[in-house]
């Protein structure tokens, strides 16, 4: 990043295409492949990943630590939504919380090891993402026939 801001401090004459071809790459984002990355993330995640037991502090249970790893998986993905929020990129916006929302959803389905110790973890998140996707348009909800079709036993996410 730092090599990046110093080739566009010294040719300040690139940062018009610079801008242009940043937010071309924030634009090509589709529902399915952020889907496809939150789900294979949640899938990957195994006991080994469930840091549960004593610590300094008292003792983590192992349901804490399944919430913990799940939400460290899909932390990138909610960092990434509310910045698009903020830069108001509505349409991108939309898509990665559709993606987030439709991969977890997938994931709780499918069932991954640490679910058992997390049931309600991935419902949460989805709505924590739709949470995050409302800041700048409260009366906003995701298309019903959208929801229908890729989590219709979430149907409570547009009510």
């Amino acid at each position: 990043m730092e090599v990046l801001r110093e080739l566009l401090s010294s040719h300040s004459n690139l940062l018009p295409d610079a801008r242009r071809a940043a937010n071309a790459l924030l634009a090509s984002l589709s529902f399915a492949d952020v889907a496809k990355s939150v789900f294979d993330a949640l899938l990957a995640l195994d006991l080994d990943d469930l840091d549960a037991g004593p610590r300094a502090g008292g003792y983590l249970e192992p349901s804490e630590a399944a919430w913990e790893a799940i939400e460290k998986v899909v932390a990138p993905s909610f960092h990434d939504l509310e910045r698009r929020v903020q830069l108001r990129h509505e349409d991108e916006a939309t898509e990665l919380c559709k993606g987030i929302v439709v991969g977890l959803y997938r994931a709780e389905r499918h069932g991954f090891e640490l679910l058992e110790y997390a049931e309600d973890c991935p419902s949460e998140l989805a709505g924590r993402a739709i949470d995050i996707w409302q800041r700048r348009r409260r009366h906003y909800t995701l298309p019903r026939t959208f929801i229908e079709k890729f989590t219709p036993e979430w149907d409570w996410l547009v009510r």
